[in-house]
């Protein structure tokens, strides 16, 4: 018994003697997010010295190409994996940080789900707007301990994106009833050109990271999906969901100056882990909207279908829709065509499948308006001119009303990238007469890209931090007064006279002006008008 009892203890004092020395600070302080968050947001900066415990979940993937890992650092540069983020939140799921791995080899140490305590000594918390910490510095060295995990273990967090607020930025959440409002293409409609090399793109220059979607929720309220290029599901042929459901995902703050202003995304964007994070319905039926009138062009022909008859290339006509009823017409005149767009649903090592196009486009997807730079503005009457949709709300009823578009600039080379109006908004009328500006933050006009080498005159002009991968998409909610009208116009149109220059940073330094006779392309990609 006596021998028995000696080895007992000898067991005991080995195995104190054996932990770790980061187990001491188990009787330490466990941070509350909330408390942290507080300190830090006495300052821009907050650098640890000390041992600071918090205890959360990793909610992003180490593996998942739709991580935060790369950075546009400048127009012909992406930060390719040299810092790498994982999103870690509280155990009750208010609050998350987004850290920053100070060595690749450490990712795979923090594995989605993983339940972890972290000792913060060492790192710096950093504070951006009001409401967002980031963690730099964060080696696997901090992990006090840890528990492996699942989906099930973390706290669900459902909200519609009304609901969401800055607080619940960096935090794993699902957001209820949604859908992609573009419904005829891929995860990620862009000139796959500029994209990132990787497995189902191996031609890609490298230049972009990635593109976003736009999502709407049942209350037409609306958010972005960010996908990187790299992920090898974005076009893989199936396209996306038709109709609604959930969409899982992190939200993130990210710039994307490609797509839009600093603060374009408003509070913040989606960022799914992988493709099971979408669960939405493939049946169109089963939409949270009906559909008024339609315009996407999908059907990859040379001519337009107006009131006239089929036509090749038209001014003033009016486009019938492809969905409904309704029409659509160049305010500006000018050469109207069927042009590129972005949205073919596959391609794989560099091949396309199917006979739309080549490299992400589909050559005849669009409409397409070539005018002079002075024929965007209305002189006379010092307003600008843009496309104009007609449509009927009569007999109809309901509590949203979206009008959504996608659009682009240019014709992937430098010289068509120019003198086109950057800033735009969208505004209505129920009699044809008064037109009245639906409240929105200025809509940036992005041109899509050309190559590096693309001169004029001799000089070189590099591609613009401002032009993007392709069509960027927007939403607007008509007022309720729209519903019931035997007619009602849409305009989008300039708002200012600001046109986008050649420049690798800041492009909107010149303007329209009365003999500006610069030849300018502006591309729609599809307008649709629904409710519910």
């Amino acid at each position: 018994m006596k021998l028995k009892l000696k080895t007992l203890l000898t067991a005991v004092v080995l195995l104190f003697v054996a932990l770790p020395a980061a187990t001491e600070a188990w009787a330490q302080k466990v941070w509350k997010f909330e408390e942290l968050r507080e300190d830090a947001a006495k300052r821009k900066n907050t650098i640890i010295n000390t041992d600071v415990l918090i205890e959360g979940f990793v909610i992003s993937h180490p593996t998942s190409a739709n991580r935060e890992h790369n950075t546009q650092r400048y127009f012909t540069d992406v930060n390719d994996g040299n810092t790498t983020v994982i999103y870690f939140e509280s155990l009750d799921g208010k609050y998350g940080f987004r850290c920053y791995i100070a060595k690749t080899k450490d990712v795979p140490n923090f594995p989605r789900y993983a339940r972890m305590m972290l000792n913060l000594n060492g790192t710096t918390i950093t504070k951006y707007g009001s409401d967002r910490f980031s963690i730099s510095n964060l080696t696997s060295k901090a992990i006090v301990r840890q528990f492996e995990g699942n989906e099930a273990a973390l706290p669900r967090k459902e909200r519609y994106i009304h609901e969401l607020t800055s607080a619940d930025v960096y935090t794993y959440v699902t957001l209820k009833d949604c859908e992609f409002v573009f419904k005829d293409g891929s995860f990620s409609n862009v000139y796959e050109n500029y994209s990132q090399r990787s497995k189902i793109n191996k031609f890609g220059n490298n230049m972009m990271d990635g593109w976003a979607s736009l999502l709407c929720d049942k209350y037409g309220s609306k958010m972005y999906m960010y996908m990187n290029t790299k992920v090898p599901w974005r076009r893989d042929g199936s396209g996306v969901p038709q109709g609604a459901g959930d969409m899982k995902g992190i939200l993130v703050y990210t710039w994307m100056p490609r797509y839009g202003v600093e603060d374009f995304f408003g509070v913040a964007a989606i960022r799914p882990m992988e493709r099971t994070d979408i669960v939405m319905t493939a049946e169109p039926e089963k939409s949270n909207f009906k559909s008024i009138a339609e315009w996407n062009w999908t059907d990859n022909s040379f001519t337009f279908s107006t009131e006239k008859g089929q036509r090749k290339m038209i001014s003033t006509e009016k486009i019938l829709a492809d969905v409904g009823s309704g029409t659509v017409h160049s305010m500006v005149g000018g050469e109207v065509i069927r042009g590129r767009d972005y949205n073919n649903v596959r391609i794989s090592d560099g091949n396309e499948f199917g006979s739309k196009g080549d490299r992400g486009m589909v050559r005849q997807g669009a409409m397409r308006i070539k005018t002079d730079a002075c024929n965007w503005w209305d002189w006379e009457n010092n307003c600008g001119k843009g496309v104009e949709l007609n449509f009927s709300t009569e007999g109809i009823s309901g509590e949203n009303l979206m009008v959504a578009f996608s659009f682009g600039a240019g014709e992937i080379s430098a010289d068509t990238s120019m003198n086109f109006p950057v800033y735009w908004g969208v505004e209505y009328s129920t009699d044809g007469k008064q037109f009245y500006r639906i409240a929105h933050k200025p809509i940036t006009l992005r041109s899509v890209p050309w190559w590096y080498s693309n001169n004029i005159g001799g000089v070189c002009y590099p591609t613009s931090e401002e032009a993007g991968l392709g069509f960027t998409e927007h939403m607007v909610k008509l007022p309720a007064d729209a519903f019931g009208c035997k007619n009602v116009t849409v305009r989008i149109v300039p708002i200012t006279k600001n046109a986008a220059t050649l420049a690798s940073t800041k492009s909107d330094r010149a303007a329209l002006r009365p003999n500006l006779t610069k030849s300018t392309y502006v591309s729609f990609g599809a307008f649709a008008v629904r409710y519910n």
